[in-house]
Order: C-alpha cells, then structure tokens, then sequence
C-alpha cells in the first residue's frame, strides 16, 4: 500500500484536488473499489456533488485528453455509498440493522431510568441524536473520553483529570455522576430488557470500535481521506484497517487548521506526519495578499517548531472566463478597540450597510453578546451558524409580517395565512369582535384586502390609518421594534442575512469576504492552540479582516 499525503493551506482547493484523484482513479479501478472518505454528512455530500459535477468533469477532460464522463455518471449509484462519513462506512459494513442504533427516543427512556441524564438540559428539546451527542454534558463529555483515551471507568477518570477548570464546568457534572451516567447509559444499550429489541443498540462510535474489532479489513483499492487532521483516534484506527488491503492511500489536510482536540483530533502527531508530505498544494483561491501574509506571521512559530515550512500563494484576480490573471488581490487588514469606538469601526459600518459581500463575526466561546448588540444597534439582519445558544432570536417572522402590513394598508391583497399570521402580532385592542383563531380558520382560503377584514369586524377601523405596524403591536421592547422597522424600511429583510455569527469550530472549512475575529478567550489554551484557532478564523477572509483586540490581553486571555 501507498500512502500518499497531501497537504493543503487554506483555501488551496484540497477537495478539487481529491475530485481530480478520484476521476485518475476511475479509469484505472472500478468504482466500487475507490473510498471517499470525510466527517460530516455535508462534506461527503459536498464532494459527491463535485465528483459528479458536468463542470468539473469536462476541465478534467480538457486538460488531461481523456473521456471520462460515462465511466463518472455510471458509478452515481456506487458514489452514493462509496462518499460517506467513517461513521457511516462503519454502520453499512456492520450491517447493523435500523432498529439496532441509538435513537432520541432511547433518551427518554434514560430520563425514565433516571432523571440525572436530565439534570441540566429540562429546558432543551432534543429533536436528533446528532443534536442530543453535540449538546447534552454527558455524551459531550463521554464521547470526548472515548475518542481521546478510552471508555473506561478509569479512562474516564483520566480524562477528566486531564481538564481545566473551565472546560470541567462544560460538562457541568462532577466526575463521580459522568461515572454513573456511563454505567446506566452501557447497561442500557447492553440489556434488551431495557431498550426492547435485539441484541444491543449501537451509537456512533460503538460502530466505529465493532467495526475494528469484528470486520474485515475490505478488498479496496484506494482509499481517499479529506479533513484527516481531525480524525480521532478510532478513527484514525479504522481508517489504518480500511487502508490495510489497498494500493493507494490518500490522506489530505492541514495539521495547521488542527483545531478539534478535544474530540480526539492529535495535532502534535499530524504536525510530525505531515512535515514533509508527498504533495503540497502552493496557490490560494481564497486569502488576498495582506490576510495571506498575516495568517503567515500567525503559523509560523509552529512551523518552525516543527522544523517545516509550506508555500502558501495569495488569492490572484480572475479575468471573465475565471482565468487567474497573475494579478494579486490586495485585501485589507483592520484593527479595532472594540465595537463602539474605534477608529476603523466606521470601515466596517459602511461595508455592512453598502456592499452586498458576506461577513462572519466570530469567536473562540461565549455568546458573543457584544456581535448580537453591535448588528442589533446597527439594525442589521443576523443569522447564527452551529449549536451554540446565542441569547437572541432573529425575529424572522416579526419582520415578514411588517413588511406584509406594509403592502396590507396600502391597499394589496394578500393571503389569508399571512393575514392570519399578522393579527396574531397585533396587540387586542386592535382586533374586531370577530377575531379568534377559531374564526379566522373557518374563512375561505384566498387573498383579501384590508377593507374586508373592518368591514367583517376582524379588525378595528383605526388600523386603516397606521403607517408603522410596530405602533399596534404586541408589546415588545423599544429597541426590538425599532429593529424590526429600520430592516424593514431599508430593505434589508429582501435577501437571506448575508451577515452571520459563528464560533471558530463552526466556520471551519466555510468561506466569507470578510472576518470579523474577537480575540477575546475566556480561558487559558496551550499556545499552539491558541495560533491555530486564530489561523483558522483569518483564514475564512476573501478580502477583508477585522481583529477586536482583547479586553482580557493583559492576563493573556487572547488569541
């Protein structure tokens, strides 16, 4: 077997790459025998859709003098198999059946063994495992042991050890219930008598550690590994058994964008793997010169810690075919005090408001309270990326109602369930005697004017003469209403948010015209941690970058 390593900066098209390796591939084996491999469902969907991509097919083509196009559109049903996550590989090659895995339904039955699995998350309604695995203390914090060291009791143990203060008060339960939890948590997926089917019930990573335990390495011949710097270590463990019959192995990433350790993920192993890989990717589609260079000066420690150094070539303009033109893109590089007032906050002012570019505003942990209230004052629609709580719902719906009042008093038409919609937003003494619920839905489906529903007494005369909807609804703070009408009278609420908010381990692998980093931390990290998250984040940025200086600088709490 051959393992060939490839290693990619950010934004150097690793996955174009590895698409282009699949298409050699596929005139040499058949389809069935190549492996793709990544770890969520989204990238292994993403790179399918590349794979079977008419686009990339005919470049392919065209530079290399072959045709491949059957060959690629006859393997659609085997790539909807052979492109999957480890996890997923894992299950099919168990055979296990569907009624034999984890689901949110056997977490209610925990809760009804006891109600400790329900201490802290009362409030949370848990609608998928993958949710429950992300979010719940517990499988957080047992999935996190069991990829780090081990499942054990005495694993367990030290692996908490191994935890900071704050990362401890992540997992909220103290040492001796994640203990309890586990026992309750195995001995009902062993016991049949408990979760009511045969046999035992499988998570994810009960797949994963059958899988090479039990299976057979398969008769593969190539295997194809994207993202491998945030493998696991059973991952890393099956991905060994899966490769152990082919002729080819490739494994792609960047130890530098290394930043998922507390799942598992081995850095320091991938930094040593990966020092002198046997391809590196040199040109960068994504940074412009003066981010490409920053997130240089921001890498370069562990570079030289390491004893390697990577060519990393900042993003080119592109002519009217999407031609690299050997011109470098500029870019820019702001920094900021904070965000009430700093000399180059009216920049980012006036990007937000004029331009119609994406920005990410994003953060090593908390809630990003300061983000929320900067767009908030600004009166700037938001949308938030990932599991984290963010203390502030996008009133959606309020908006769209606004704007729909708009068009209703002026004398349009619209839908009943708009209608409907909206007069459940306006205060009481707004409504006709007519109005309930029951009644609205015993009107014909259709599309009424305003005068129809005064004059059928669902709404008050008055409401005829309102020029701001917030002025008669329900109460709310001052603050949101005005929010929800500078959107709405700026037309800001016509497209989806192009503005998001987002922790660092969220936006990895995404891209933004511009970054808005807070470099605030709220707990100490390893110092090659700390340049990775960074590297991380700057490295999302397609033109523009903005670095909030800390407010905990001075004790060292920064990026």
């Amino acid at each position: 077997m051959k393992k060939i390593r490839i290693a990619g900066p950010p934004g150097t098209g690793k996955t174009t790459f590895l698409v282009n390796i699949f298409y050699d591939c596929i005139q040499k084996y058949s389809a069935k025998d190549i492996l793709v491999m990544s770890h969520t469902n989204a990238a292994a969907d993403h790179i399918r859709e590349q794979i079977l991509n008419p686009t990339n097919i005919e470049k392919y083509q065209k530079k290399n003098k072959v045709e491949i196009f059957y060959k690629v559109m006859d393997a659609k049903r085997e790539l909807d198999d052979n492109v999957s996550t480890i996890h997923k590989y894992c299950k099919d090659e168990l055979k296990t059946p569907p009624d034999n895995v984890f689901e949110i339904n056997d977490y209610t039955n925990l809760i009804a063994l006891d109600p400790l699995f329900n201490k802290f998350t009362k409030t949370i309604n848990f609608k998928y495992v993958q949710g429950l695995f992300k979010r719940h203390p517990f499988f957080k914090f047992y999935n996190f042991a069991r990829d780090n060291v081990g499942s054990s009791e005495k694993h367990l143990s030290q692996y908490y050890q191994s935890l900071d203060y704050e990362s401890r008060l992540d997992f909220k339960y103290p040492l001796h219930e994640l203990i309890r939890l586990t026992n309750l948590y195995n001995d009902y997926k062993n016991d049949p008598n408990q979760h009511h089917r045969v046999g035992k019930v499988l998570d994810f990573t009960d797949m994963v550690e059958d899988y090479c335990e039990i299976v057979e390495s398969p008769m593969i011949k190539v295997l194809i590994v994207d993202e491998a710097q945030d493998s696991s270590i059973i991952q890393r463990k099956a991905e060994a058994k899966i490769s152990k019959n082919c002729d080819y192995f490739y494994k792609a990433g960047d130890p530098d964008q290394s930043i998922f350790e507390f799942s598992g993920a081995d850095p320091d192993a991938f930094h040593k793997e990966f020092a002198q890989p046997e391809i590196e990717l040199e040109q960068g589609y994504r940074c412009p010169r003066v981010v490409n260079e920053y997130c240089r000066q921001i890498i370069q420690p562990i570079w030289q810690d390491y004893n390697y150094s990577r060519i990393w070539k900042p993003r080119e303009e592109l002519d009217q075919d999407g031609n690299p033109t050997g011109v470098v893109v500029e870019g820019e590089l702001y920094h900021l005090l904070n965000l009430r007032n700093s000399p180059n906050l009216d920049k980012l002012i006036k990007k937000l408001k004029v331009s119609n570019e994406s920005f990410i505003f994003t953060h090593r942990g908390g809630k990003a309270e300061n983000f929320i209230d900067f767009l908030f004052k600004q009166g700037l629609p938001m949308k938030f990326l990932g599991d984290t709580r963010y203390p502030f719902k996008y009133p959606k719906t309020e908006i769209k109602n606004h704007r729909e009042f708009n068009r209703f008093v002026n004398g349009d038409k619209i839908s009943l369930a708009a209608v409907k919609k909206m007069l459940k937003q306006i205060d009481q003494e707004y409504l006709g005697p007519s109005y309930t619920e029951d009644n609205m839905d015993l009107l014909e489906r259709g599309y009424q004017s305003m005068e129809f529903f005064i004059k059928n007494r669902y709404l008050q005369p008055v409401v005829v003469k309102v020029k701001n909807f917030q002025d008669i609804t329900k109460p709310a703070s001052f603050q949101m209403k005005n929010y929800i009408k500078t959107i709405v009278d700026n037309d800001r609420d016509l497209s989806e948010p192009r503005i998001a908010i987002g922790n660092i381990h969220t936006i990895k692998g995404l891209e933004f015209d511009n970054v808005v980093l807070d470099q605030r931390i709220t707990r100490q990290e390893d110092q090659n941690t700390k340049r990775r998250l960074k590297f991380v984040a700057c490295s999302r940025a397609k033109q523009s970058l903005f670095l909030i200086k800390s407010s905990n600088m001075m004790k060292g709490y920064s990026l």
